[in-house]
């Protein structure tokens, strides 16, 4: 029997992956939000998702009703938004609407991994421009980069995961401003900084976030685009009918009607990040972020990654890619956890 042939450019392609977590007892990999849904909240969604028909396919009208409701929170039209399952599927269809065979993707290196990923499943050439030292981009260099490779889709990540760098408002303009194509501007961390650009409603423009960090949804899976309604028809071409579940919808209206509630423990994040930092930096060069995680340096991270695993602590190695070498990355968790973690670097 002949094996069938998997498509010859994605040889080497590996598939994701993440820290080790079956030995772990406190996660701090994988920049969730540490605080599980109120218990309210959670006992409003088990309500409504009595109420639905599973035996009939998700209902358009909440699916409007959702996206009517994102855009509230967002501050445009209802027009402007695209829902999808995570900010991944959202980052992914820009790259099968606007990408795809013969044509090519600019990236920040280092960067969202998924970023390359998505772009070569879809059959897109992958471009890298790398990002300073200190992890920020050089805007010139950028537009030049642009002016000469003239990509059809352009990543930017702000805040940048797994560095935390905020790119700022004017530097995403100037840089969106030089590409022919679609850009696509990950803001995945909005909430922990505030800095967005989807004010701005740039026409080449798509913005993604999700609601796995901020508002304590990572189990849902569902995140949302924001870009100029010419934009999105392109996207339709390559959406699946019935895109969210129906308890994907019931349990996201729920969580947005109380999104002030859910959203409440971002400036404790903020805060113990912070403090998180102001310890790091005692013993390591630390970077900073705007995100719910930060990027570190330890003068021995072998040790420190052997000390925390007899400890059960989860963190994520980001030691091998190139531009991080020797880096760590630790999600903020509760104060209690970063006093674990906290102790044992000690």
């Amino acid at each position: 029997m002949t094996r069938p042939k998997p498509r010859p450019d994605l040889e080497g392609l590996a598939p994701y992956s993440t820290s080790d977590v079956e030995t772990g007892r406190i996660f701090l990999h994988a920049n969730e939000n540490p605080y599980p849904l109120p218990v309210s909240v959670m006992e409003e969604i088990v309500e409504a998702t009595k109420r639905l028909e599973l035996n009939r396919y998700p209902d358009a009208d909440v699916a409007s009703q959702l996206r009517r409701e994102i855009a509230s929170y967002v501050g445009v039209d209802p027009e402007w938004i695209w829902i999808g399952d995570g900010s991944n599927e959202v980052l992914l269809q820009s790259c099968l609407a606007y990408g795809g065979p013969g044509r090519t993707a600019l990236l920040f290196e280092p960067t969202y991994r998924m970023h390359y990923r998505q772009a070569r499943m879809a059959g897109t050439a992958v471009e890298v421009c790398m990002r300073r030292s200190d992890f920020t981009i050089d805007v010139d260099e950028a537009r030049a980069s642009i002016d000469r490779l003239s990509p059809d889709v352009v990543f930017l990540c702000s805040p940048n995961n797994p560095t935390g760098t905020i790119t700022p408002h004017e530097d995403i303009v100037r840089i969106a401003s030089a590409a022919p194509g679609l850009v696509v501007v990950d803001e995945a961390y909005f909430e922990f900084c505030g800095e967005t650009l989807v004010p701005d409603h740039l026409a080449n423009v798509v913005v993604v976030r999700t609601m796995s960090k901020a508002f304590r949804l990572a189990g849902l899976r569902l995140g949302y685009g924001v870009a100029h309604p010419d934009v999105l028809a392109s996207m339709r071409a390559v959406r699946m009918p019935y895109a969210q579940s129906s308890f994907t919808q019931a349990a996201a209206l729920v969580v947005l009607k109380h999104r002030d509630e859910v959203l409440d423990k971002v400036d404790g994040i903020t805060s113990e990040r912070e403090r998180l930092a102001k310890e790091l930096t005692k013993t390591a060069e630390v970077f900073p972020s705007g995100a719910n995680f930060l990027l570190f340096r330890p003068p021995d991270a072998n040790a420190l990654l052997s000390a925390l695993a007899d400890k059960g602590i989860v963190i994520r190695d980001f030691r091998t890619l190139t531009g991080t070498e020797g880096c760590l990355r630790i999600t903020v968790g509760t104060p209690s956890e970063n006093d674990e973690f906290l102790a044992v670097l000690r």
